[in-house]
């Protein structure tokens, strides 16, 4: 019985760090696009570009706003977050305690890669992203 409150702050922990995961990839994303923007390029893509990245930025921030509310309902709100270096700081208050969950910057942008791989690969099958 006592193992119950474990297995739901585990899973509260995850559904944070897919809560960060997918704010930092909808942010990065757009930074990108901008970046593409001022590259000289021999034939101009940028459509393409702003198709393809705008799209994905929408589905990064639809599933982040998703977890947002999952999070809530749970009793779960974000208080702040910053980069610390090589790491990524985030204070959040769980039914009524303040905890911080730090993760390494390094991997945030893997795991931010693989979502970005998990998006294209559902888009070439065909597959709504929402």
């Amino acid at each position: 019985m006592s193992e119950q409150p474990v297995q739901i702050e585990e899973g509260e922990q995850e559904l944070m760090r897919l809560y960060i995961l997918f704010g930092i990839l909808f942010r990065v994303v757009m930074v990108d696009l901008g970046e593409v923007r001022i590259v000289p390029l021999k034939l101009s893509y940028q459509a393409v570009f702003d198709w393809v990245l705008l799209e994905l930025s929408r589905w990064a921030e639809r599933q982040h706003h998703q977890l947002r509310r999952l999070l809530r309902q749970r009793g779960c709100v974000v208080v702040s977050y910053q980069r610390q270096g090589h790491a990524y700081v985030v204070h959040y208050r769980q039914r009524g305690y303040l905890r911080e969950a730090i993760y390494s910057i390094e991997i945030l942008r893997a795991e931010c890669q693989e979502l970005v791989g998990q998006w294209v690969a559902h888009y070439q099958r065909g597959e709504k992203t929402t």
